[in-house]
């Protein structure tokens, strides 16, 4: 998922086979040697499964794997091949172990290749990664298991598994250790690279880097930000629920959570604001996703409380300005979202495509805001650490943590949850009949405010600008239609309805300005390109796949104009004036001809969604693949090569849930 610039995720692997005879408990616990030669890629292993259960039972194990040896209960067993596995009798009912030798080759990462990064196990001397995903190991159909993983690589190399560190140290054939889980899991990852180590103890926590050697010296840096992110969320929510935390680079661009640690691509690491922003979103998903665990059934809860409490606490901090300037940054997010890739929240498990990021971190964060409001920051705080406490280690969905606010706020919030998270859309609240009063030597406003269909129940916050200063109501709307009438100390000069993006709704065509999402987002843009030559043209449809949702859909240039259709136009500079101008297309803003080696706007014609990239040459071209996609939010950009010299979004309208009256 693109966030910034940098993917972040709770992994918690699942399973994709056949049901089989298994019980699907916590009574799986694996014991593996595993030997990791990444130079080759060569893989052996031999993993000894204690499960329960009788008769058949499937294992699941990536097919560049292959089987040696199995034995039940110490005695040799012949196992069948079944669609995306294996096959093994355990004969009677009961507790067996199944012990399965099995190894090969894995392959280097090639990111070019579609579905490569973070989908499949890769070997390289730069880095290797075992995701639980592709079942690197025997994968019997259990929903969590513990296990116990004895990791050797070359001396050169360090390894690394969530879990406790039992014990590490060179021998005459590499380095060896041992990490067993501290909780149940969904599944095992493994990581290895040319890491050095760096240590420090927090209290009876141990916090840890393994990173590639060119950026080891941002250790000491790393580790003090991890101290302090610890400190705030034990604090906030309970106390850590693990013996260490690692932060490992590897050469996935990425960042992904497990138990106890974090895996960041070295050149996110490389960032300066990653310390300040997703390390402190990383370490948060050791408590929601990790710690807590989540009922996908029901829904995807973590990512969006995750990204509350991290990503938005974070812009809190810088003040009551950035903080509105993010929720003002989902809202127009959403308003990008074409109503056919919308959908409730409840429906939301991972992030696949920005479409549901929008909905799965940024409204469900935008819900955590609203909730928080509704209850008092001291009883949300009271439902965060009861909830903590309920389900520490254990599955928990929407259901449960709403029976716990409703515990500890007294309240019955099950239509309040039901009103955000079970329905797609949003609210649209309008304004109208605004007028001043008089009466009587007092003074006020009044107003109608609307919704159309589903009502949604809303408390909305009013601010009347007045002779005097500004005052402050709230008001609610849960019905079609309501009429208001406020009385204010001063006289009254203006009114606006929800001023500060305070609650989620579908913001009108005149309070947003143009953004990225507005193209990227829609499946039914179409893309024009505008090269000098066949290889600029290849660049820059490479950079269409990049850049949209979905895949792009390519037009000659009198056709894409003509088309009412949102717009991508990517070329060469002169080539995209000619064309803009020919077809009375908005044209460069002033603001940013002349600048940078690349220059990135979104406009409208009419109600039109148009975006424009137009760089210098085919290199200033290319430079923007990595980049641009992380930029969806923005309503313009200026790069140079591949560095973002200024970025921000385009002024908007006060709308129309705003009057003046002088």
């Amino acid at each position: 998922m693109r966030r910034a610039t940098i993917i972040c995720a709770a992994v918690l692997a699942g399973t994709a086979f056949a049901p089989s005879a298994l019980a699907t408990d916590a009574s799986t616990h694996h014991d593996i040697r595993l030997s990791l030669d990444p130079e080759t890629g060569v893989l052996e292993a031999v993993d000894r499964v204690r499960i329960h259960g009788g008769g058949r039972v499937d294992f699941g194990l990536d097919p560049v794997l292959t089987v040696s040896a199995v034995r039940v209960d110490g005695r040799g067993a012949t196992p069948s091949r079944r669609a995306g596995g294996w096959s093994v009798d355990l004969g009677r009912s009961g507790t067996h172990e199944v012990t399965v030798d099995y190894g090969g080759t894995l392959t280097p990462l090639d990111p070019s290749v579609p579905g490569a990064v973070g989908r499949r196990a890769f070997a390289g001397t730069a880095g290797s990664y075992l995701p639980a995903s592709v079942h690197w190991f025997p994968r019997f159909r259990s929903a969590v298991l513990t296990y116990r993983v004895e990791v050797r690589v070359p001396a050169a190399q360090r390894a690394i598994a969530p879990g406790r560190l039992v014990e590490e140290r060179l021998t005459a054939n590499g380095w060896r250790a041992v990490f067993a889980s501290e909780a149940p899991a969904r599944g095992i990852v493994v990581m290895a690279g040319p890491y050095r180590v760096e240590t420090r103890d927090v209290g009876a926590i141990t916090l840890k880097t393994y990173f590639h050697p060119e950026i080891a010296r941002l250790s000491g840096d790393y580790l003090s930000s991890t101290a302090g992110y610890v400190e705030r969320y034990a604090k906030r929510i309970g106390p850590y629920p693990y013996s260490a935390f690692a932060v490992v680079s590897g050469p996935l661009p990425v960042g992904l959570g497990y138990p106890g640690l974090t895996y960041m691509g070295t050149r996110v690491l490389r960032l300066p604001f990653i310390r300040h922003t997703s390390l402190g979103h990383e370490v948060l998903h050791t408590w929601w996703g990790n710690g807590v665990r989540v009922d996908y059934d029901s829904g995807n809860w973590a990512e969006g409380l995750t990204t509350f409490m991290a990503d938005y606490a974070f812009a809190e901090d810088r003040g009551p300005a950035a903080a509105r300037e993010m929720r003002l940054g989902w809202l127009r997010n959403y308003a990008a979202l074409p109503a056919a890739r919308d959908h409730a929240a409840v429906a939301f498990t991972a992030k696949v495509h920005d479409a549901s990021q929008v909905v799965g971190y940024n409204k469900v964060a935008f819900f955590f805001y609203m909730l928080r409001d509704r209850l008092g920051a001291r009883t949300f705080a009271d439902g965060l650490s009861l909830f903590w406490k309920r389900f520490r280690f254990r599955v928990a969905g929407w259901e449960e943590m709403r029976q716990v606010f409703d515990e500890v706020g007294g309240d019955d919030l099950k239509d309040f949850f039901a009103q955000w998270l079970s329905r797609p859309g949003a609210p649209g609240p309008r304004l109208a009949d605004a007028a001043v009063w008089r009466d009587a030597g007092r003074h006020g406003v009044s107003f109608t405010l609307s919704q159309g269909a589903p009502v949604y129940r809303l408390a909305l916050p009013v601010a009347v600008t007045t002779s005097t200063g500004e005052e402050r109501f709230r008001v609610t709307l849960d019905g079609p239609t309501s009429r208001y009438r406020l009385i204010t100390r001063g006289r009254p000069l203006a009114l606006a309805v929800d001023p500060d993006f305070d609650v989620f709704r579908r913001l009108a065509a005149e309070e947003t300005s143009p953004i990225l999402r507005d193209v990227t987002l829609d499946t039914n843009a179409v893309t024009v390109v505008l090269a000098d030559d066949e290889a600029t043209g290849d660049v820059a449809r490479g950079l269409a796949f990049r850049l949209l949702d979905a895949p792009p859909t390519f037009a000659p240039a009198v056709a894409a104009a003509r088309s009412l259709r949102p717009l991508l136009v990517i070329g060469i500079a002169e080539r995209v004036r000619t064309f803009l101008a020919a077809n009375r297309l908005p044209p460069l803003p002033d603001s940013l001809a002349g600048r940078g080696t690349a220059r990135v706007w979104a406009a409208r014609h009419g109600t039109r969604p148009l975006l424009v990239v137009a760089a210098d040459d085919r290199l200033a071209l290319g430079a923007l693949a990595r980049p641009l996609p992380h930029y969806g939010r923005k309503g313009y950009l200026v790069f140079e090569g591949a560095k973002a010299l200024d970025s921000g979004p385009w002024p908007a309208g006060p709308g129309p849930l705003r009057v003046r009256f002088d």
